[in-house]
């Protein structure tokens, strides 16, 4: 407050005034004023000081509920400031650790890569017998199964690079327009290799020739091949894997791999957590799923895009990647013929 107002006032506003004695001297103050200014009008009657005296106590009453409302919301901003520093806080450390959890994995995954190279390379020289056949034959099913671990945790350690670096923010996309039909086609190819060693048919459905969309193609290739080799994983031997692509009711892009498996059970849903249901264990080969699924919700996230998985109307499990629609494409025009 400047040093013109009137001392009563600063008093009653300051913090040390709570003992109420600027504020009396304010409303003495007030009453005062109101009975000079009735004075200079004339002689004062008994009841216009009874008014000027009435008028004082109430001027009292509202600075001191004006006071007690400026100390209270002064309390609560200074609890306010308090919570969002702490909050302040509690994101940079969260932030930090995500930093650090992020370069662990890149590091740990980049460590692995090399001996797991070599492990795989000469597992793969004797299980084929390159140099000679083996003196006993186990030691060949020995190095099948030496070269097929290794290769499950160079998969685990691309997994884990990778999510590493959509996390860390260092995963940048390069867009161009992304012929569905040919990635269904060519995932479903790549595929089809584990679907036969499993007796699992894979079915590729795009029912627009030419759909298109805007996004990272080796991004979205990386996410339907996910959806893909899970959904494989959990169908039984006889079962069925189909892919979908197309535009939802609004004309938003969505991509669609429903499977004839288990399918995900009540409890698993909503999953705000795509690791969940990768953190089964596959009864026919004991293995895990690994991350898939959440390196296609973080790619997906990266497109604005959003991973759901639902129980599919047939049994099994639908999973559906719906992405913005200002990611829909038209079909390219068909050429024009020569003249």
């Amino acid at each position: 407050m400047s040093g013109t107002e009137p001392s009563a006032l600063r008093a009653a506003a300051s913090p040390g005034g709570g003992n109420g004695a600027g504020m009396l001297a304010l409303g003495g103050g007030v009453s005062v004023l109101l009975l000079l200014t009735l004075a200079a009008a004339g002689p004062l009657p008994a009841g216009a000081r009874l008014l000027a005296l009435l008028a004082g106590l109430g001027a009292l009453g509202a600075v001191v509920l004006l006071y007690r409302r400026l100390a209270a919301l002064g309390r609560a901003a200074a609890a306010l400031q308090a919570e969002l520093a702490d909050a302040d806080a509690r994101r940079r450390a969260a932030e930090a650790g995500n930093a650090a959890k992020s370069l662990f994995l890149a590091e740990m995954s980049h460590e692995l890569r090399t001996p797991l190279n070599t492990v795989i390379g000469f597992s793969e020289m004797m299980a084929e017998e390159m140099l000679g056949p083996h003196g006993v034959p186990a030691y060949g099913d020995y190095a099948a199964d030496i070269l097929a671990s290794g290769r499950h945790l160079l998969a685990l350690a691309d997994d884990l690079l990778d999510l590493a670096r959509i996390e860390s923010g260092h995963r940048v996309l390069l867009e161009t327009p992304v012929d569905l039909d040919r990635l269904g086609r060519d995932s479903i190819a790549m595929l089809a290799p584990q679907a036969r060693g499993r007796g699992v048919r894979l079915v590729s459905d795009v029912p627009a020739p030419g759909a298109r969309l805007w996004g990272d193609e080796r991004a979205v290739k990386q996410m339907v091949l996910n959806l893909l080799a899970n959904a494989v994983k959990f169908t039984p031997d006889g079962g069925e894997v189909r892919f979908w692509a197309g535009r939802d009711a609004a004309g938003a892009p969505l991509l669609r791999v429903e499977d004839t498996g288990p399918g995900v059970s009540e409890a698993e849903l909503p999953l705000d957590d795509a690791r969940h249901r990768e953190s089964r264990v596959d009864p026919a080969s004991g293995r895990g799923a690994g991350l898939g699924l959440a390196i296609v919700r973080a790619l997906a996230g990266l497109h604005g895009a959003e991973l759901r998985l639902v129980p599919a109307p047939e049994g099994g499990t639908r999973a559906e990647i719906a992405f913005p629609a200002a990611r829909a494409m038209a079909a390219p025009e068909p050429p024009a013929s020569a003249a």
